[in-house]
């Protein structure tokens, strides 16, 4: 073959190698920059004017924080059908856009379901408190059954509002997942062997279940088209971690740029290798932007959270994007100060290396046993510091 007839030929094979390469670089690049990053704290609203001067005097002066996550009852916004009142989200709202800080939305159904959902005809679960570390321990609460029509007309009619009111607001980032809930942001669902139950009378709940949060990853995607959609890991009844895995690779698969998973159950008592949720964020670290949620107050000696350097060892394990702090601890100047210290210092070092000096400090430990559980009167007041106790 003659030169300029075997150029001929491999010319168009040079092209289209040279498209395949290209379509195939996506695949490998890097993933965009995550939405949130840093440390954030964890607020109720407000309940007057005094809370709220109090809440942004805080807010400003600690410069350690990046964010503020908003926890908002369904119930305390829409008492009444088809009138909602976002006036104490308002005022929170004008607060933050004073001081250029940026804010999540968490809007928690669940046992913060308004009454007149039930009263319309939506189906309830009854069930009671079972966490200890909750002052209304062994309370008897309600929940709506979550694949109810009536209760997802009601819940889906106010995202959108919610969206209609702040997803055009550049300092809301974040809103979270929410869709089948219980007294938290997370994927809990009542599961006591009663509980179970009752679940297995209802029908198929795993596949009912799934195709609620499909539905809820869309709707809360489409209220808020530029913010982060955070999904708060848990166990969800006796499901395995396949039923999880399910729900992140819906959300990757349709916004992979914004769909977030968070540990809620982040410690300093030891590595939290082994945990659930834990191993879920670790699997996915390179695939789903990801964060933490601290399991309780490093207060008080952190005798149910654990000491700040352990977590933040868990942080850096699992490369986490942000942390979120309990109330008390993001209000802190002191302990946010120190929190930030420490993570800076782990994140320099890397996992390996800041394990060594741990170890080398006597500030490492295993620890058996439930490391979850806080014990006595403090262990429940400080639960009342935030909403994700």
């Amino acid at each position: 073959m003659q030169p300029a007839e075997f150029f001929h030929v491999i010319r168009p094979l040079l092209c289209g190698l040279a498209l395949a390469i290209a379509g195939s670089i996506p695949l490998f690049a890097e993933r965009e920059a995550p939405i949130r990053t840093g440390l954030w704290v964890m607020e109720r609203l407000p309940e007057d004017a005094g809370a709220l001067d109090a809440f942004a005097n805080s807010i400003r002066a600690n410069h350690q924080l990046t964010g503020v996550c908003l926890h908002v009852a369904w119930k305390e916004v829409e008492k009444e059908p088809g009138k909602p009142d976002f006036s104490a989200i308002d005022k929170t709202v004008t607060v933050l856009r004073g001081i250029g800080m940026k804010y999540q939305l968490c809007f928690k159904p669940g046992a913060s379901t308004p009454p007149f959902v039930y009263a319309e005809g939506a189906q309830s679960f009854e069930t009671r408190v079972t966490n200890p570390n909750r002052a209304n321990v062994g309370e008897a609460i309600v929940i709506p059954v979550p694949w109810d029509p009536v209760y997802q007309q009601n819940f889906s009619w106010v995202i959108a509002q919610l969206g209609e009111r702040y997803a055009s607001d550049p300092l809301c980032v974040s809103v979270v997942l929410t869709c089948a809930n219980l007294l938290s942001a997370e994927m809990h669902l009542p599961k006591r062997g009663e509980d179970l139950a009752k679940w297995k009378a209802l029908g198929n709940y795993e596949e009912r279940l799934l195709e609620v949060y499909k539905k809820y990853t869309d709707e809360w995607a489409k209220a808020f088209p530029r913010q982060e959609i955070s999904l708060h890991l848990s166990k969800v009844l006796d499901l395995p971690p396949q039923f999880c895995e399910h729900v992140i690779d819906y959300g990757l698969s349709k916004y992979p740029a914004r769909f977030t998973i968070q540990n809620c159950q982040l410690t300093g008592r030891r590595e939290d290798t082994g945990m659930m949720t834990y191993d879920l964020v670790q699997k996915y670290r390179d695939r789903a932007h990801h964060g933490f949620q601290s399991l309780a107050s490093l207060a008080h000696g952190g005798e149910r959270m654990g000491s700040i350097e352990l977590a933040v060892l868990n942080v850096v394990h699992a490369q986490g994007e942000y942390w979120e702090l309990w109330h008390g601890d993001g209000l802190s100047l002191e302990t946010s100060a120190a929190v930030a210290r420490a993570w800076e210092e782990g994140r320099r070092l890397g996992y390996d290396a800041y394990k060594q000096k741990l170890i080398a400090e006597g500030r490492y430990q295993e620890q058996s046993g439930d490391r979850h559980r806080g014990k006595g009167r403090r262990g429940r007041r400080n639960a009342e510091l935030t909403p994700e106790a």
